[in-house]
């Protein structure tokens, strides 16, 4: 290779190491600049954040407001969420703010800063209205500028089970002429839930939750149920409560009794614009008005009266009638109102008490010689019960007496004659007896001769059936007392000595009798020859 070959390739390889390099700076460049361009000009929100543009320059915001609308200088009421958000630098700024949570339980209430005044009799205002908004923030998470609203976070209304929510509008045109704790006469108008005017609301909240403003609405819970206010007498006591009144006659009375009372949920905005709460309802109402009744009633009913039952009952009558009715026109049930006890005054119930422990007297004194007489008339009628018991038991006595020989009498007489009867059956059972013996007798002598004749019947039959040949029978009658298994072989024992003599069974007996002569040497049948051997 020439050297100016290599001098020219060396030159190429300078030239693509120095353009690469370029290429290299201008490349870095490239990613600097945009890197710059990109963070002048973007910004990054992360999350549960929002972004705050704050413009310098645009048209000067209207009297009052604070936050600027599209085209307005100052701080943008528009954010911008989570992201990468394109922003002209130099001319705007931004800020990055965290979102608005309210928890649950929980509602916010927003004011804003700034914005349109409120027209005359509005007292909460609208979006883009200045001044506490009407609407509330319910549990969630909300891009509010901050930097134009407020937002105050409260609990949120529970009204518990077994109460109810009495509204009252804190904001709004008055329309009461007295303050609702305590009115001047009685007479409280209920606004509706969707007007404007301050007040209390006629419509109850029931048990649940609610996302009302605090700043708009007051809520007072009540309970709800039966309640009960007794009238307790308790003498020489700072807790005697009991109803006192003037009788006929001028005694005092005192009554202890007990009233059971409910408000139903939709009267009670009425009863606590009135009066207040339930121990003013109770104050105002229930005891005032019980107290009264009493004294108005009591007066048309004597001492006499309050002793007796029916009076007494007709008292009580007409208290509770009359409570229930007041009570009932002011919006309260009446469930019962019962009297337990009415106190009569001591100075006349010693007179009458003395007088009837004298009329005891005299009766416990009748009624003990009344005592004393029947206890003598009980002597004498115990002398009289012992005399006739003595009578009763000597004639009792005679009389067993009596009995017991009429028994003796009786029984000698009828062991007589069990043993006369005894003797009459023994001879009859002799008789029977001998009758007896004489006809079995008789009977035994007839079975034997009845044997012996058909005994002797058949002998003379089987002797005709053998023609009265004796040999035969008793050939018979041995041949039956044979065993059944006995077997009888004849066979030749020699030439002429058994064959020879079977000619038509000459000379052949078997089962003959043995004679014998008189010196009782036996004797040999007749035929000559020797009987065969039986095996």
């Amino acid at each position: 290779m020439s050297t100016s070959a290599t001098i020219f390739r060396a030159q190429i390889v300078r030239n693509w190491r120095r353009i690469l390099i370029i290429w290299g700076v201008v490349l870095l460049l490239a990613v600097i600049m945009l890197s710059l361009v990109w963070q002048a000009f973007f910004v990054y929100v992360p999350p549960k954040k929002h972004l705050v543009i704050i413009s310098k320059d645009g048209k000067p915001l209207p009297p009052g407001h604070v936050l600027a609308a599209d085209g307005e200088k100052g701080i943008q009421k528009r954010v911008w969420g989570e992201g990468f958000h394109f922003v002209m630098p130099i001319i705007k700024e931004v800020v990055v703010k965290d979102n608005t949570v309210i928890p649950p339980g929980k509602v916010g209430v927003v004011t804003a800063r700034g914005g349109d005044p409120l027209p005359a009799g509005q007292v909460l205002a609208d979006d883009g209205q200045q001044g506490i908004w009407r609407r509330v923030l319910t549990p969630g998470t909300y891009r509010i500028n901050t930097f134009g609203f407020d937002v105050e976070v409260v609990d949120a209304v529970e009204i518990k089970p077994g109460f109810v929510g009495v509204l009252r509008r804190l904001l709004g045109n008055d329309t009461e002429k007295s303050d609702a704790g305590a009115p001047a006469d009685g007479n409280v108008q209920l606004v509706e839930l969707d007007s404007d005017r301050r007040g209390v609301v006629r419509q109850v909240l029931h048990p649940g939750m609610y996302a009302l403003n605090p700043k708009q609405y007051e809520v007072r819970q009540q309970e709800v149920g039966v309640y009960q206010t007794t009238f307790h007498f308790s003498p020489n006591s700072s807790k005697n409560t009991a109803i006192n009144f003037v009788s006929k006659g001028g005694f005092e009375i005192s009554m202890d009794c007990t009233v059971e009372w409910e408000v139903l949920p939709e009267d009670m905005p009425l009863l606590m614009a009135k009066y207040g709460g339930r121990d003013r309802i109770e104050e105002t109402v229930i005891e005032a008005q019980a107290h009264a009744i009493g004294r108005d009633r009591g007066v048309d009913y004597s001492v006499q009266d309050f002793l007796e039952g029916e009076a007494r009952t007709k008292y009580q009558e007409d208290f509770t009638t009359e409570l229930t009715t007041i009570c009932k026109a002011k919006g309260i049930q009446i469930r019962s109102a019962f009297i337990r006890d009415i106190v009569i005054p001591e100075t006349y119930l010693k007179p009458l008490r003395e007088k009837q422990v004298a009329v005891e007297t005299e009766i416990t004194n009748k009624a003990k010689q009344a005592t004393a007489e029947s206890d003598a008339l009980v002597e004498q009628a115990q002398q009289m019960v012992k005399q006739a018991v003595a009578k009763v038991e000597a004639e009792t006595a005679r009389m067993v007496a009596g009995i017991e020989r009429d028994v003796q009498n009786l029984s000698s007489l009828n062991k007589a004659n069990v043993e006369r009867l005894e003797a009459d059956y023994a001879a009859k059972i002799a008789a029977i007896d001998t009758q007896r013996i004489e006809i079995e007798g008789g009977a035994a002598a007839s079975v034997t001769k009845m044997k012996e004749t058909a005994r002797a019947s058949i002998y003379q039959m089987k002797m005709e059936v053998f023609q009265n040949d004796a040999d035969a029978f008793l050939r018979y009658t041995l041949s039956q007392q044979l065993n059944p298994k006995l077997v009888v072989r004849l066979f030749q024992s020699g030439p002429g000595t058994f064959w020879t003599n079977l000619d038509g069974g000459k000379g052949l007996n078997f089962m003959l009798p043995v004679g014998s002569n008189a010196s009782g040497a036996t004797t040999q049948p007749s035929g000559g020859t020797s009987p065969a051997k039986n095996r």
